[in-house]
């Protein structure tokens, strides 16, 4: 029997967006309002699809179908803007940034990873995919109401590759490692 591995296929955040976002947070956690647990930025990304625990064989075939995909992708530029939380702002459990610049690609390039995953077997979630970069968890649903008046835009930046990370929960938090990257097609000149 092979082993489980838990995996996601995601886009990375440039480091100085990554860099904003971590402003933002030393904002967000200096105002009262419920507890929220603040995701370290240095392990945000973009989840595109999250897989679960797979076989390895899994992963594999995930492999060779995405990377019939994704390399015909161009790359695109991406920005970060606005915050909100799921499922509502007054029970949220979720709190976000989401995309304005680059949202249409990442919701193309969902639609086909996911249609790829769907032909060996992949159950995609039914709900539809909202691109957005998760800041924190609360335990408990809470009001983030007064937080999400925050106006927030990172700079615009570049994809230019999707990667399938493994995803190893630890005590202090996720540990991700690359199982396998997809380099996008070069901009049209």
């Amino acid at each position: 029997m092979s082993d489980l591995v838990r995996a996601f296929l995601a886009v990375e955040v440039s480091e100085e967006a990554r860099g904003q976002v971590t402003a933002l947070l030393a904002d967000l956690r200096a105002r009262r309002g419920p507890q929220v647990r603040w995701v370290k930025p240095d392990v945000m990304h973009l989840t595109l699809v999250f897989l679960g625990e797979v076989p390895e064989g899994f992963i594999r075939s995930a492999n060779e179908r995405l990377a019939e995909v994704l390399p015909g992708v161009p790359s695109f530029g991406c920005r970060l803007a606005g915050l909100g939380a799921f499922p509502s702002p007054q029970r949220a459990r979720v709190v976000w940034v989401g995309v304005d610049v680059g949202r249409d690609v990442l919701v193309s390039v969902q639609r086909q990873a996911s249609r790829a995953l769907e032909r060996i077997g992949f159950q995609p979630e039914r709900r539809p995919f909202s691109p957005h970069l998760t800041l924190g968890r609360l335990r408990e649903p809470g009001d983030v109401s007064p937080l999400l008046d925050t106006r927030f835009a990172s700079e615009e930046f570049s994809i230019g590759r999707v990667v399938l990370f493994r995803s190893t929960l630890r005590p202090q938090g996720p540990e991700y490692s690359v199982l396998h990257e997809y380099r996008l097609a070069a901009k049209p000149a």
